[in-house]
């Protein structure tokens, strides 16, 4: 059972404990967790392996994680002039996504994940995904600095994911 900001929260899932006896749990019915949980179930498994061995501290961590192995494949990839790229806002989502039509996911034995500590001093995981970290898309309300230059040469490959019609473009809308 986990209690968070004074509440239990029986929905909630134990993850792990970290090196430094810190929970880490996640709640599997917010998005985007769970839209990627529910895609590779095995990336809580992968989680709980990552999260034993880190220190945790920081009130909001973002981290990328060597697994030394290969554990999957990142569907966001480096880009150049010969690919076809257009963008589309996805589904429940302000920004554009910059995707790429001609190419594969690449295989990695990265796994990244985005920590925040709760009032409990325990630990939410808020996403996991296959891959290093990047920056949030132009546009969304977690931009930063490098977001556009970042955005420029690396793009999602499209796999047939909901996009609103649209908003499809071959512009680049920032």
């Amino acid at each position: 059972m986990i209690i968070a900001d004074g509440r239990t929260k029986d929905y909630a899932h134990i993850v792990a404990r970290s090196a430094n006896g810190r929970i880490v749990y996640a709640e599997l019915t917010q998005t985007p967790l769970a839209s990627n949980i529910s895609r590779t179930p095995h990336l809580l498994r992968l989680a709980e392996e990552a999260v034993a061995d880190m220190e945790l501290t920081a009130a909001d961590i973002e981290i990328s994680y060597d697994m030394g192995r290969s554990i999957g494949y990142c569907e966001r990839i480096d880009t150049n002039d010969s690919d076809a790229v257009f963008y589309a806002r996805q589904s429940k989502t302000a920004a554009f996504t910059r995707f790429v039509k001609n190419r594969q996911t690449v295989a990695t034995q990265h796994i990244s994940m985005h920590l925040q500590l709760d009032s409990d001093g325990n630990y939410k995981l808020c996403n996991v995904w296959f891959g290093s970290t990047y920056p949030a898309l132009p546009g969304d309300v977690e931009e930063s600095s490098t977001s556009k230059s970042y955005w420029s040469s690396h793009a999602v490959v499209f796999n047939g994911q909901t996009v609103i019609a649209s908003t499809l473009t071959r512009d680049c809308p920032y």
